[in-house]
């Protein structure tokens, strides 16, 4: 009987057992497997991006340098070019991926064509290339190449009809062994120097200097995270409502951006706007931003058609530097077959956007196409209040400072004469910043009509927005 147990015993361990083995080997299957499905797709992925005959995709250029230094040791010296397309999220976002292919491809076969056979070029990434001139050349070579490279991105492009685009580029140039001993190193000091290039304006070359700022470094990364944070749509908007005080409803919302960033969670603007602006990205942000909105509007639209409903965005002086603003804004209005009169463009500083020619030029055309234009941060102001009569201004928003201060008699008389003056010329005043009942009375001492700030209510995503909507809407207490 033992015997009998005992063998039953053994038996069902040795089923265990077994079980176990063929599951540890189904699961080092699977793991593998998985591994040689995402490293083909990444080689499918770079090499889709190998759009001319004679260049390298990335990993290809990797190992052929890597392998060039094993064979020449640290004795001798050869160039590396870093070249990075400047303000290319907004090509992409203008003509989409198809034409953007197109683009691609001639600019890669403009610089394979000005190479010398021995020189390779490979697109790196998706806006990137980089270009690996041995030892044959010379550094000043090097640089005159680096010229050609950069003559062969500025001249025109033809695209579809008589349409055409202009582009320039942010070019680095590095050396071996000073500048890197390997293709990483290396890499790493031409995209440092490529981004003092862009936040230069872009459109130039630099060689990589180790005196370049420890804070260039640090901003290097967010630079970088930036670029795959715009392919990966990582950026997002929250909405703030601005309340229309007497009905106690919407009168709209601002939107403000926001980094779902994979690591550290939800950024304000504080962390990344200022990288944007010096690159460049920024132009990206005010058309995404402008076709988000559209898109927000539509579908508030939707679900409360009889609500006048309004969304703002704030507009930067470096986007409005842009002379294309106003025509690539008004192409996302027709092409969603929108009207411009239900967006407001939130401008800070008024009295600074006055100083440059290119910006009221931008914001007359902006404000011509039908946008209204608010002035964003207003405070106790007169010199700029007696300009507001002719310029092309719709919303006055009041700085939370203007509330937040002991009332006197000054700020008192102040507050009169701009609700006069609003009523006067039809503007509409927009108290910012309310965060308790006792600011919230001040406004409405004032007369003033419309409110926003922490007391209503917390930026908030767009789906939260809907339901707030329906709160206000069955006349609930906010």
């Amino acid at each position: 009987m033992f015997k009998i147990i005992l063998q039953t015993e053994m038996g069902s361990v040795t089923s265990t057992v077994i079980f176990v083995v063929v599951l540890g080997i189904t699961i080092a299957l699977l793991y593998f497997l998985a591994k040689n499905v995402l490293t083909t797709e990444r080689r499918y992925k770079e090499e889709r991006n190998i759009l001319v005959e004679g260049a390298l995709s990335r990993s290809a250029m990797n190992s052929y340098v890597s392998s060039y230094i094993a064979k020449i040791g640290k004795d001798v010296s050869f160039s590396m070019i870093y070249l990075d397309l400047d303000n290319f999220a907004d090509i992409d976002n203008t003509f989409g991926t198809k034409e953007t292919d197109k683009i691609i491809e001639k600019i890669t076969k403009r610089m394979v064509d000005i190479m010398p056979k021995n020189i390779k070029v490979s697109r790196y990434d998706s806006d990137s290339f980089m270009i690996f001139v041995p030892l044959d050349y010379d550094k000043m070579q090097a640089l005159n190449y680096a010229r050609k490279l950069n003559e062969a991105i500025n001249e025109s492009i033809d695209l579809f009809g008589e349409t055409n685009i202009n582009l320039t580029a942010s070019i680095a140039l590095c050396y071996y062994p000073i500048h890197g001993n390997n293709i990483k190193s290396m890499l790493n000091s031409l995209k440092l120097a490529v981004y003092t290039v862009k936040k230069n304006g872009g459109n130039a070359i630099r060689i990589y200097s180790e005196d370049m700022s420890q804070t260039d470094g640090e901003f290097l990364e967010y630079y970088y995270q930036i670029k795959k944070a715009i392919e990966k749509k990582e950026f997002v908007l929250y909405y703030h409502p601005i309340i229309k005080l007497d009905e106690n409803k919407i009168y709209g919302a601002e939107a403000l951006l926001r980094w779902e960033h994979p690591e550290h969670g939800l950024l304000s603007p504080y962390k990344f706007i200022n990288i944007m602006e010096q690159s460049g990205d920024i132009y990206w942000v005010g058309l995404w931003g402008l076709e988000s909105l559209i898109k927000s509007y539509y579908q508030l639209k939707q679900a409360y058609p009889t609500e006048d409903i309004k969304l703002s965005f704030n507009l930067s002086p470096k986007q409005l530097m842009y002379e294309s603003i106003a025509t690539d804004f008004q192409k996302l209005l027709r092409k969603y077959k929108m009207n411009a009169n239900n967006i407001i463009l939130e401008l800070a500083e008024y009295a600074l956007f006055e100083k440059h020619q290119t910006v009221v030029e931008s914001i007359k055309k902006l404000k011509h196409i039908g946008f209204n234009i608010a002035i964003d941060g207003f405070g106790l102001d007169y010199a700029t209040l007696t300009r507001l009569e002719t310029a092309p201004i719709d919303i006055i928003k009041l700085s939370k400072s203007f509330i937040s201060e002991e009332q006197t008699y000054v700020t008192e008389k102040f507050a009169n004469l701009l609700v006069e003056f609003g009523k006067n010329n039809k503007k509409v005043i927009i108290a910012e910043g309310i965060e308790n009942d006792e600011m919230l009375q001040k406004i409405v001492n004032y007369d003033i009509h419309y409110g926003q700030g922490y007391h209503f209510a917390h930026p908030m995503s767009f789906d939260d927005l809907k339901g707030y909507y329906q709160v206000l809407k069955h006349n609930e207490k906010i």
